[in-house]
């Protein structure tokens, strides 16, 4: 190991002032070419946007090498967290790779050297590697003096896409592809382009958060932009400071966004960022489509690679033709801290060993512990009698072409608005993800959502599903058979803040002058539970007709269900009460 100039850490100001140095600028720069394994998460665009953005959680942290004429050596771009006594590597989880600068004869030195004067001048337990961009580089790291008992490695296989003009040529002419894009192109005019600009994306930002939180909350259970408020004026400045390491494409349909793909740029690699896409045409697989067209356009750009990144996203494993190995590393402050961890890490495998051996999910645990902090002595309470007994009717109305052109469109009411979606008030975080994973299933199966929001908060929504044939009602465990040409309306909630102003029937109002503008609906069928008089009120007045009510009875856990004869009625009739 070759002996390093003495290391100058740099902390806060003074960090930040030598971030604002054209001279250190310029050095970065050649010293970032000059690294065989730099990513373009170490670049200086990248860096400095996120040391900018994120400057009211972390102080900046950067260690130094320089040779006796001054020529930068060496650089590692951390940051501290005061608040959690955390340091991590510049870009935190918005980085998917971590690693210092330095070229392969010096970085056991200088990391070495490095190591000793930041934890001479920052209290810190661990520092995480999300992921080392190549897994030989752990060798540099267990190189240093006394890491055998502080440092943990785990290995992680890597998806790749190497960039095959023929084969993506071979694949884009699939007649499997070809009919793909031709429903797509049937439902507009689809655009494929790469966004450079901050215009276009102020244009798209809406779509493209939501399409990502409400995706992220329904199958990961986490809203990454909502949970981080700068995550999304990070994303702006780094598009606004670095256009030529930042990688965005936008499909589009008619202009508007159904699909894109943040990306950051390493040479002539491509890293998969954030993968978007429309819930409302999952059926025509945007999503994938997206990438086909984006390896494509990385012919042209004279792309090599597209990094899939680590991850069991099935999703990945079916566009890579190559894989490799990146590298998660943790360097413990000390081995007893080392200890301390992997303990926590044996007991937290014992407990997820011991319920998969009594054949609980994870998931159903986590649903259970929710349960039991919610349980209070009025809901066992309520339940119980529910047990011994309970009593459901369900009564059934249908409305027909003679709604067409009753009602009008309200304002208010938006169709398919995702991002109001996410402004649902649930109980717990558990409750929205349920929420938003029914919603997504619901969509993707073509039904639609109607809402209404009011001073920013999600106010009022109802489902309706086209060309229904036999609908299942949970409530009386029962289903009916529909005629063709129906329509359900279904599932309304209103938030109790808002709830006298009339948004029930305004919702349904303008989902019966949606659903009857299409000349093939016949019929539109709402149900209502018989102890809901405001609810059956409101539809009594619309006009809808009683048909029928179903019924479901439980005692003493003894469960029956039975349904009354449909009413007969002429169309022009009253409606029964």
């Amino acid at each position: 190991m070759i002996s390093m100039p003495p290391i100058d850490v740099r902390i806060g100001q003074s960090a930040h002032d030598l971030l604002g140095d054209a001279a250190f600028l310029a050095g970065w720069k050649s010293l970032h070419r000059q690294c065989p394994h730099a990513t373009g998460y170490q670049s200086p665009g990248f860096v400095g946007a996120w040391y900018e953005s994120y400057k009211s959680i972390y102080r900046p942290v950067i260690a130094i090498s320089r040779s006796a004429n001054g020529d930068l050596l060496a650089l590692w771009l951390l940051a501290f967290d005061p608040a959690t006594k955390e340091l991590v590597h510049a870009g935190s989880h918005q980085a998917e790779y971590h690693l210092w600068l330095a070229l392969p004869e010096a970085a056991t030195a200088f990391l070495t050297s490095a190591l000793l004067e930041l934890r001479r001048h920052i209290q810190f337990t661990v520092l995480r590697f999300k992921y080392l961009p190549s897994a030989a580089l752990v060798d540099t790291l267990q190189a240093m003096p006394g890491m055998k008992n502080r440092i943990a490695v785990k290995i992680h296989r890597r998806p790749l896409l190497n960039i095959d003009p023929v084969r993506i040529k071979e694949s884009l002419a699939k007649k499997k592809t070809k009919s793909r894009f031709n429903r797509l192109k049937k439902l507009g005019v689809v655009e494929f382009r790469r966004v450079t600009e901050l215009g276009e994306f102020d244009r798209i930002i809406e779509d493209f958060v939501a399409f990502y939180d409400f995706r992220q909350s329904a199958v990961n259970h986490t809203m990454p932009f909502r949970e981080d408020p700068l995550k999304r004026p990070f994303h702006r400045a780094l598009l606004a400071a670095a256009p030529s390491d930042i990688h965005l494409t936008v499909t589009y349909l008619d202009g508007r966004l159904i699909a894109a793909l943040w990306a950051t740029i390493s040479g002539k690699t491509l890293h998969i960022g954030i993968p978007v896409h429309s819930p409302l045409l999952a059926e025509h697989s945007p999503g994938k489509l997206h990438i086909m067209q984006l390896s494509e356009f990385m012919t042209s750009d004279a792309m090599d690679v597209l990094d899939l990144t680590p991850g069991k996203d099935p999703w990945k494993e079916g566009f890579a033709n190559a894989h490799d190995e990146v590298a998660e590393a943790l360097i413990y402050r000390s081995a007893v801290a080392r200890g301390l961890a992997d303990a926590k890490d044996w007991l937290r495998a014992v407990i997820k060993r011991c319920v998969a051996a009594a054949g609980v999910e994870p998931q159903a645990v986590r649903k259970t512990v929710v349960a039991v902090q919610r349980a209070r002595a009025s809901v066992l309470v309520r339940r119980a009698r529910q047990w011994i007994g309970a009593l459901h009717e369900l009564r059934i109305y249908r409305g027909n072409r003679e709604f067409s052109g009753r009602f009008t469109c309200d304002e208010r009411v938006a169709t398919n608005a995702i991002a109001d979606l996410l402004l649902i008030e649930a109980r717990s975080s558990w409750d929205r993800d349920a929420f938003l994973a029914e919603a997504l299933e619901r969509l993707k199966r073509g039904e639609s959502v109607y809402t209404i929001c009011v001073d920013g908060r999600l106010a009022h929504y109802g489902w309706m599903v086209r060309n229904q044939t036999e609908p299942f009602f949970s409530e009386v465990q029962q289903s009916i058979t529909l005629p063709p040409g129906s329509v359900s309306l279904y599932d309304f909630y209103t938030h109790p803040a808002f709830r006298g102003r009339g948004l029930y029937r305004a919702t349904m109002s303008h989902m019966l002058q949606a659903a009857f503008v299409d000349e093939a609906t016949q019929y539109a069928y709402v149900s209502v539970l018989a102890d809901n008089p405001a609810s059956r009120h409101v539809i009594e007045g619309l006009g809808f007709r009683y048909q029928r009510s179903l019924h479901w009875q439980r005692r003493f856990g003894r469960e029956k269900s039975w349904a009354d004869a449909v009413v007969a009625t002429t169309e022009s009739s009253d409606a029964s009460k």
